[in-house]
């Protein structure tokens, strides 16, 4: 066995077999090279992959970039705090043990957020000898699971199906046919990228969210999207409203389970419910596009909770090596400091530009 950490240059040339090992473990988007190696140019901290090999096969991967603040130093996922869902690739629990011993063997704190408190990397920690762990239970991801032939009936009331319905024929009685577009391939996303920015920027104008199609997100997001599209792992779904975009979910397959990671609506489609409609519309072609389970990923809504059927919960993870418990105070003290200072900057429009990682 050997334990390695990888800076971007050298995490990059392992792209191949790194997506091949998330692969053979059907493992989400943020564990993937695209994902991981989009957000190392991008966001903040040193790319730090750390990786274990057996015989020289890869059999271990945890994504990291090391963060300082304030002199203090953690490990943390990629886009640490965005609503992804993380965690290690391990084939097998030697391999997932061998990873925690060589990051816990050079005295480095982790700092993990929304992850899955079934998570084994969870238990693993937890049982380790070499490890102190806090976890802090902080919100529930809810899930649709649903089954091949079943439709939006099995999982929406029959009042809340034909209102939806009512609103398609008011949309088609006035020379604007609901329709949908589904997107998978880098040109197809190529040519529908425009008008996915468009309804990203109207949607997210005065929200208060992020924009993820715009600038400085979209250097992140972009690269994201193109490298799941040319892994044939993409699925993006646009409502179209007479022929023109005004909503769509931005999706990542694995397997027959989507993530799905962001969805839009043009404000002027708002009293035409596109959400549901673009939902009932997804739901009822799931055996099409080869779904059996959507995870809406992190945080619950009122729209999510109508529609969900399943869920399970997430936490925020500190863990500390056994051998240097002070380091907990200080990353407290780190996280403090910075989240006093966050408001300032911003004020200022100082170093915050981009988002913390």
């Amino acid at each position: 066995m050997s334990f390695e950490i990888h800076d971007e240059v050298s995490a990059a040339r392992m792209a191949g077999e790194w997506d091949a090992l998330a692969e053979e473990r059907a493992a989400r988007v943020a564990t993937r090279p695209s994902y991981a190696l989009a957000w190392n140019r991008v966001g903040r901290g040193r790319p730090a992959v750390c990786t274990v090999r057996r015989g020289g096969r890869l059999v271990g991967l945890a994504p990291l970039h090391a963060r300082t603040r304030f002199g203090v130093t953690a490990l943390r996922l990629p886009a640490h705090g965005l609503g992804t869902i993380g965690t290690f690739l391990a084939a097998d629990e030697c391999a997932l043990g061998d990873l925690l011993d060589g990051i816990a063997a050079r005295n480095m704190a982790l700092q993990l957020d929304h992850i899955d408190l079934a998570d084994p990397l969870l238990a693993m920690l937890r049982a380790s000898p070499r490890w102190s762990v806090d976890v802090v239970a902080t919100e529930q991801c809810l899930t649709i699971d649903i089954a091949a032939g079943a439709g939006a009936e099995s999982l929406r009331g029959r009042r809340t199906l034909k209102t939806l319905s009512r609103l398609e024929r008011v949309l088609e009685r006035a020379g604007t046919p609901v329709t949908v577009e589904v997107v998978r391939d880098p040109g197809h996303l190529a040519r529908r990228w425009p008008d996915i920015v468009a309804v990203a920027a109207a949607a997210d104008e005065h929200s208060g969210r992020d924009n993820f199609c715009a600038p400085p997100w979209a250097s992140f997001s972009r690269p994201l999207l193109d490298a799941e599209a040319r892994a044939g792992r993409l699925l993006v779904v646009g409502l179209l409203v007479g022929g023109r975009w005004r909503a769509h979910e931005i999706m990542f397959r694995t397997g027959s389970t989507v993530e799905m990671w962001i969805g839009r609506f043009h404000p002027d489609m708002r009293r035409y419910q596109p959400g549901q409609l673009l939902q009932r519309r997804i739901t009822d072609r799931h055996d099409e596009l080869g779904i059996d389970r959507f995870d809406y990923l992190y945080g619950t809504s009122e729209f999510k909770s109508q529609w969900a059927n399943g869920g399970y919960r997430v936490g925020s993870v500190v863990a500390v090596p056994g051998s240097r418990p002070h380091q907990r105070w200080t990353l407290r003290a780190a996280d403090r400091a910075a989240d006093l200072v966050r408001p300032l900057r911003r004020a200022t429009g100082g170093t915050l530009a981009m988002p913390p990682s």
